[in-house]
């Protein structure tokens, strides 16, 4: 099964390097080195697909992290001016168009001197364009400076493992029933309480680290975050139903949607991070609303 996702994978990003190719390749052909022209070659082609029906986040993660890493190479190894042009234009597109955004373009030592050759070549030639991305991408950090193209370590098995399940139920009503009172949570809750009361009394060490191996507040936690997700769900509800009366309010009810979107996935993160990932596909609330899907370049 391993060696299946690999080998898909493989194929995956060999399809995006011709297609980057392709693309640079059209740029170069074309009739001028302005940002426009790119932008209209990128919309022809309808790159911006490639960021869409991946089957996972996780999946999404790799697939942009490679990216980064295939556009970076054409940026510093193209032959010539309008070639690199376009690599850096691709570059930047890839890196402010993509969904996942803690991701960094990897920059060796060689590859960085490479680029300052760029940047004082379009500097000289007055490629105005191209210099402004340039500097675009450094002031916004895009770059960052490492000591090989691809990250090495223990993270990158992870990967996998972020994997969710297929899970056709919804189980935020069995969740918020564990949160109720005298239900699973709050026995947990009383248990612990009456536990710690027990080992203070008996080995009265309130600075002893061994004592605090166990944290009597977890399941109160727990409670409380399940909560502060329904009472943001239902106030998320009412504004969307006010608001929907009065045109007037449509961006501010964007703004509400953003911001219950960003509290709820944080929310879900803590809960999760107790009770484990295998959840997170049914922890959904049936109020929440889908991702908006990916704009056009």
């Amino acid at each position: 099964m391993q060696h299946q996702y690999l080998s898909q994978q493989k194929r995956l990003m060999e399809a995006f390097r011709t297609d980057c190719q392709a693309l640079i390749t059209r740029f170069e052909l074309s009739y001028n080195t302005h940002f426009q022209n790119f932008c209209e070659i990128w919309k022809d082609m309808q790159f911006g697909l490639v960021f869409a029906y991946h089957p996972s986040e996780a999946a999404l993660t790799v697939f942009c992290e490679e990216a980064l890493c295939i556009t970076k190479q054409f940026l510093v190894n193209a032959s010539s001016l309008k070639e690199r042009i376009g690599a850096l234009y691709l570059t930047y597109g890839i890196y402010y168009k993509m969904p996942i955004r803690q991701l960094k373009i990897r920059m060796t030592l060689s590859d960085w001197n490479r680029l300052m050759e760029l940047h004082n070549q379009i500097k000289e030639e007055e490629y105005l364009d191209a210099n402004y991305i340039l500097c675009k991408l450094i002031v916004d950090r895009a770059f960052i400076h490492c000591i090989s193209d691809r990250e090495y370590g223990i993270e990158r098995h992870f990967y996998k493992k972020l994997e969710q399940p297929k899970l056709d139920v919804n189980l935020m009503p069995e969740i918020k029933e564990l949160a109720a009172p005298g239900k699973l949570l709050s026995t947990i809750s009383k248990l612990s309480k009456i536990y710690e009361e027990k080992k203070r009394a008996l080995y009265d060490a309130e600075e002893d680290t061994s004592l605090q191996f166990y944290d009597a507040s977890t399941a109160d936690n727990i409670i409380d975050d399940i909560r502060t997700i329904q009472s943001e769900s239902r106030i998320f509800v009412k504004s969307n139903e006010t608001s929907a009366s009065c045109s007037k309010a449509s961006s501010a009810l964007s703004e509400i949607q953003k911001n219950h979107k960003r509290n709820v996935r944080f929310r879900k993160n803590q809960i999760l991070a107790k009770i484990g990932r295998a959840f997170e596909k049914g922890l959904e609330s049936e109020d929440e609303s889908e991702t908006d899907p990916l704009d056009e370049m």
